[in-house]
């Protein structure tokens, strides 16, 4: 009987299996590296993308911002000039204001009124006056009420005297005094003529 001894090609074919095996795991490390490395690559790259795109976000806020600012600038420049106009608008009805309401009040006065004393104080105008009737006194004051001019009317006192032969009624009236329709009534007349 012949023996063989197949421990050396045993041994051989574990060597190159040993080998095979080494060499599959070192493929599979160049390939995970390879991997690793186009994964992290194209990572970096959408990273920068979006790095990028933030700035050009920033700097859109920033022009944004930057617009923003002169927006309310021109807003509270706006909001200047209209105070401005409202304060020149006001001015101009405390000029032409007291005349107009003067002439409003010297054509809804009754021809036997008299006005003694005229006093404002405040926006209020207290009138203290004479009437030869009481009737005279109660279409003054229903005028008074009519009038654009004044507002909160009120009758404060009214006395019947004697004077030589004649009778009068003294009274004393207060009311709200508004000038602004001055510009209105004046502005209405402008249209009215042309």
């Amino acid at each position: 009987m012949i023996r063989i001894n197949l421990l050396p090609v045993r041994v051989s074919k574990k060597k190159e299996a040993g080998k095979n095996q080494l060499i599959f795991f070192a493929l599979a490390i160049v390939f995970a590296l390879v991997c690793n490395f186009w994964w992290s690559r194209s990572r970096g790259e959408e990273m920068a993308a979006r790095e990028d795109k933030v700035k050009r976000t920033r700097a859109e806020i920033a022009q944004l911002e930057k617009i923003i600012g002169e927006v309310t600038n021109i807003k509270a420049q706006q909001q200047a000039v209209k105070d401005k106009l409202a304060v020149l608008e006001k001015l101009k009805a405390g000029r032409q204001g007291p005349v107009r309401m003067l002439d409003e009040l010297a054509a809804i006065t009754p021809k036997r009124l008299w006005l003694r004393k005229l006093d404002e104080k405040g926006g209020t105008i207290a009138f203290e006056g004479s009437a030869a009737t009481i009737d005279d006194v109660s279409s003054f004051l229903a005028a008074l009420k009519k009038s654009a001019f004044f507002s909160a009317v009120e009758l404060k006192k009214t006395t019947a005297k004697r004077e030589g032969k004649f009778k009068l009624v003294d009274f004393t009236m207060n009311a709200n005094v508004n000038y602004t329709p001055a510009v209105q009534v004046a502005d209405a007349t402008v249209a009215e003529k042309r």
